[in-house]
C-alpha cells in the first residue's frame, strides 16, 4: 500500500481504476492500493438473511416506479413530504415491516395488490 504525499493529480481522488487499483482517502491521506479479493467471504446466516431481505425491500420499492400513479398513492399513504426521498421510505417501510411476524407481513403485501 503506498501513501500519497503531495501529489495535485491524485488529491481527491477515490475509486477503482482500470479494475486493479483503489484509490482511497483517510482522513488527510491519500492511499493507493489493490481490489480486495472477495472471493473466499463466508456470510454469516444473518447476513444471508439480510441481503435477502434487500432485495426484496428494492424490487418492493421499485414496484412503485412503475407508474407515477402508484408513486403518488404510496407518498400520500406514507405521509410524505416533497423534499424527502420515496425510495428510501418504502425500503424503510419494507424492513420494519418483515421484522414482525410471517402473518402480519403477508398481509402487508396483500393489501398493496
Amino acid at each position: 500500500m503506498a501513501r500519497i504525499k503531495n501529489n495535485p493529480l491524485i488529491k481527491g481522488a477515490s475509486g477503482k481504476i482500470a479494475g486493479d487499483i483503489v484509490y482511497k482517502t483517510y482522513y488527510d491521506k491519500n492511499v493507493i492500493s489493490k481490489v480486495p479479493d472477495m472471493s473466499k467471504r463466508v456470510l454469516s446466516e444473518k447476513q444471508i438473511l439480510w441481503n435477502k431481505r434487500m432485495v426484496g425491500a428494492n424490487a418492493y420499492a421499485s414496484w412503485f416506479y412503475e407508474s407515477e400513479e402508484k408513486k403518488i398513492k404510496a407518498r400520500i399513504r406514507l405521509k410524505l413530504p416533497q423534499h424527502k426521498s420515496l425510495y428510501h421510505a418504502l425500503v424503510k417501510e419494507y424492513l420494519d415491516k418483515s421484522k414482525g411476524s410471517r402473518e402480519e407481513f403477508e398481509k402487508f403485501i396483500a393489501t398493496l395488490e
